[in-house]
């Protein structure tokens, strides 16, 4: 299966250099989080300059919380800005619709690596 995902310039820019290992979403009506799995696709599209870029799903991990998933995979692997959990946490609430639908339906981090075209 394959899938089209906006991101910001920063965590764009990272998963392109492949510091940012793993994206982090929460459930949408639109996008099936859930049914993503090891062997899918994905097309990035950086929403500051429409730039594309595709990734393989690496797998695909749900958590009911922010903690438990930044524990898990690592800030370092999950965060485009780094820092700590608690910072990482406030920047996850942040996001529209995502301090109120985590407690509902958890969070997914979603590993990624870019497609190298030759």
């Amino acid at each position: 299966m394959h899938y089209l995902l906006h991101l910001p310039e920063r965590p764009f820019r990272s998963i392109k250099k492949g510091t940012k290992k793993a994206e982090g979403r929460v459930f949408r009506n639109t996008t099936p989080y859930h049914e993503m799995k090891s062997g899918d696709t994905i097309t990035f599209v950086n929403e500051d300059t429409e730039e594309k870029m595709d990734v393989d799903v690496l797998f695909v991990h749900h958590y009911p919380d922010a903690r438990k998933m930044l524990v898990v995979e690592g800030v370092e692997n999950i965060s485009s800005y780094g820092g700590t959990i608690e910072e990482s946490i406030k920047r996850y609430n942040s996001f529209t619709n995502y301090k109120e639908n985590i407690p509902k339906y958890g969070i997914y981090a979603i590993g990624v690596k870019p497609i190298v075209k030759k």
